[in-house]
């Protein structure tokens, strides 16, 4: 209990409240105790848990987040926290599976570190974990990850990012490498690279963009 009061900076439950929030009712208390951060007197309990998130984002200390009684709110507070410190070790101790994706989602993200991506159970979360990390990281092997179309999607993007010609070759679809040497060659006005597109229609797109006889 004492680390409760501690942690809320609450007045004895003895003493009497003689603050300006003890005369209100109902939600206006409770507001008025949420502004003044005294959670403990808070009656509705989602708005004392959502009181305790932000003393634990104030205080930065995920221990504070173990006073929150509803499940997916503790675990919402203990993303908070992990994002807050940068610590991904808290990301472990989230059982919310939703929260835990979340968590590390954003630490992958935030400190380019793909192994992070592997451990999102959502699909669609993980994939677009490894394809922003691969953006900014200009790795274009991330882009593995993905499915075919994501992964191509990815790869022409990275080429086009960096102007590297050779990278097309990667691509699986056909007229997909034939347009992603298109749009490098415009990029570095680089005349020769036309004739290395395969397809004649591109090909000559290429050839008339950049003024080739």
């Amino acid at each position: 209990m004492m680390f409760l009061l501690s942690a809320c900076t609450l007045q004895s439950p003895l003493s009497k409240d003689t603050s300006e929030c003890a005369s209100l009712e109902g939600s206006a208390k409770d507001d008025c105790y949420l502004e003044e951060r005294k959670c403990s007197k808070i009656d509705n309990e989602l708005v004392r848990d959502g009181c305790v998130v932000e003393l634990a984002k104030i205080k930065e200390d995920v221990k504070v987040c173990k006073l929150i009684v509803t499940d997916n709110v503790k675990a919402h507070c203990q993303e908070q926290i992990a994002e807050l410190t940068n610590n991904h070790d808290i990301c472990k101790e989230i059982t919310d599976q939703y929260w835990k994706d979340n968590c590390n989602f954003h630490l992958a993200i935030n400190n380019n570190k793909d192994v992070y991506c592997s451990l999102v159970k959502n699909n669609e979360q993980r994939a677009g974990c490894f394809n922003d990390i691969a953006q900014e990281t200009e790795n274009y092997l991330l882009c593995e990850f993905l499915a075919d179309k994501s992964r191509d999607t990815c790869v022409y993007n990275i080429a086009k990012k960096t102007e590297d010609f050779e990278l097309c070759e990667e691509l699986i679809d056909s007229m997909g490498r034939a347009m992603c040497k298109l749009k490098v060659a415009k990029l570095t006005e680089d005349a020769s690279k036309c004739e290395l597109i395969n397809s004649n229609d591109v090909r000559a797109l290429c050839e008339e963009y950049l003024g080739v006889n």
